[in-house]
């Protein structure tokens, strides 16, 4: 069997391969020409950098979700540069500037390095301004402590995990499981500083761990079952219907549910932003329940990621009559998220809902 180090780098490289943006594009300035034109990671930091310092970090991020780079892997880490450069510059007031493209990477590093700054004291009053920002942000904000507490706590995973209840305790209506799924997010990919920490829990030789350690109270597996798919994929290298069925085996319904959340996560960017690979992927779920449940998560994924126009749409269009109105809710609650108080935003996305009367519905929220 493969070292873990190295299945873990076979999944990055799926999640380096190029997902099509469907936004319009925009003419490109040389410095991310020079981006797409190598992998070093290094060289495309020094690039970023210099864009940041010629045309500012909001015009950068722009730019960036126009590149046609992945929004994940490689690319999120990258974008993380700007989270970085933003709290340099301009201190935990800097939040207002960060957007939340390539998988909100911006506000992941951000808050990463308020957290080594100030500590949880800190961080919590700028989880405040999160908070001001939306719960879109909000929730991000809290993921992306979950990655920084790990990190802070050199991969002590119980002790990350009671630091995501200190930040409820202290910000009050912080939610706590993005903050869980973050913890254990790093646990798994754990990549921020270069190579994963060989003191993550992970074991080659059970695809179940940490999630069944019985050191973890269960008010934490939510946020182990998120994550615990992806575990599984690369310890069965690739094979989705077995992942499946270690799903099926999960005996609590709501942890089964989020295993398979992961699941279709996992599958999402595989399908290179086609619809009819996410239809066909999501037939290794078991039976039609999850595998439209597995269709309405990519719909989700691809919306959050920022397809605002194509895969949410389509998958929803085309599901299951069973499904259709939670694809559709899901679908809406995301939309009106993403536009806030912005009526006109939420009007425009709405419109591109292409049943008539979930289009109606969702212009009516």
């Amino acid at each position: 069997m493969m070292k873990i180090f190295q299945l873990l780098m076979m999944v990055l490289s799926i999640a380096f391969a190029k997902q099509p943006s469907h936004l319009n594009a925009i003419a490109q300035p040389p410095e991310v020409q020079h981006i797409l034109n190598t992998t070093d990671l290094s060289e495309q930091r020094a690039w970023l950098t210099k864009l940041l310092d010629r045309v500012g970090p909001e015009h950068t991020q722009e730019y960036m979700l126009h590149s046609g780079l992945p929004f994940t892997g490689q690319s999120h880490l990258l974008v993380h540069e700007i989270g970085e450069y933003i709290y340099k510059k301009y201190g935990p007031a800097g939040l207002k500037y960060c957007k939340e493209y390539f998988l909100s990477a911006c506000y992941h590093s951000f808050i990463i390095d308020d957290l080594a700054d100030h500590g949880i004291d800190g961080l919590s009053h700028t989880i405040e301004q999160c908070k001001e920002s939306g719960t879109n942000v909000l929730t991000q904000c809290a993921h992306a402590a979950g990655h920084g507490f790990l990190a802070w706590r050199d991969y002590d995973l119980l002790g990350a995990l009671k630091m995501c209840d200190q930040l409820h305790q202290k910000s009050g209506d912080v939610p706590t499981f993005n903050c869980y799924d973050g913890v254990f997010m790093e646990n798994f990919w754990g990549v921020h500083d270069g190579e994963p920490s060989p003191k993550r829990w992970l074991k080659a030789s059970d695809p179940l761990y940490p999630c069944d350690d019985p050191r973890i109270p269960h008010q934490y597996l939510s946020g182990c079952w998120s994550n615990q798919a992806s575990v599984m994929y690369v310890q069965f290298h690739g094979d989705l219907k077995k992942v499946a069925s270690y799903c099926d085996a999960v005996q609590d319904p709501d942890l089964q549910g989020m295993c398979y959340n992961n699941f279709a996560r996992q599958i999402h960017p595989l399908t290179n932003g086609k619809t009819d690979a996410a239809f066909a992927l999501c037939q290794n779920a078991t039976g039609e329940k999850w595998q439209n449940y597995c269709l309405e998560t990519i719909a989700s994924a691809a919306f959050s990621v920022g397809d605002h126009e194509k895969m949410p749409f389509e998958i929803c269009s085309r599901i299951g009559e069973s499904s259709k109105k939670e694809c559709y809710q899901e679908l809406s609650g995301m939309i009106w998220g993403e536009a806030g108080k912005d009526v006109s935003v939420g009007d425009e996305l709405c419109g591109r809902i292409q049943d008539k009367t979930f289009r109606e519905e969702c212009g009516e929220r």
